[in-house]
């Protein structure tokens, strides 16, 4: 069974709640995965922004909540940058119907608009991940597309 690594764990510590059983079944039913980056303090927002990796500032970023809404992840081991695409794409695809599943709306950095098209972006974070909000009982099983909430990309 695959378990959390040590600094998995500190940025586990971070996340929002919600994000917790997602991830934990992500883990265990899909695939290695390593947590990167959950929290983030000015600085770090700051110079993610400046150096291209975030399109916000601080504090505007859902990294910049405690407890965090974002979370930033890799398959474990990283594979060559030849399958990376591919990896991520597949780790997301599970992601956001496994949140689905638990009642809650991920965003992945691939499908901003979350409309399946993922050539449609104006700005790629495939290793990015947020959680924008709850399903209701009614629609958490449709494939309703109006709970779909677009803001700011960090």
């Amino acid at each position: 069974m695959r378990k959390w690594g040590k600094r998995s764990q500190q940025v586990r510590s971070e996340l929002d709640p919600r994000f917790h059983r997602v991830l934990d079944r992500t883990l265990h039913e899909v695939a290695d995965i390593s947590l990167v980056c959950g929290f983030r303090n000015q600085k770090e927002q700051n110079e993610a922004f400046e150096n291209g990796f975030s399109k916000v500032r601080w504090p505007d970023g859902k990294h910049n909540k405690q407890p965090s809404t974002a979370v930033d992840l890799q398959p474990h081991p990283m594979p060559a940058d030849d399958k990376l695409v591919m990896a991520l794409s597949y780790i997301a695809g599970h992601i956001v119907q496994i949140g689905r599943e638990e009642g809650i709306i991920i965003r992945w950095g691939g499908d901003w608009d979350r409309d399946g098209d993922l050539l449609d972006q104006n700005f790629d974070d495939l290793f990015h991940f947020e959680v924008v909000g709850e399903l209701s009982e009614t629609n958490s099983t449709s494939s309703n597309t109006d709970d779909r909430v677009c803001d700011d990309q960090d």
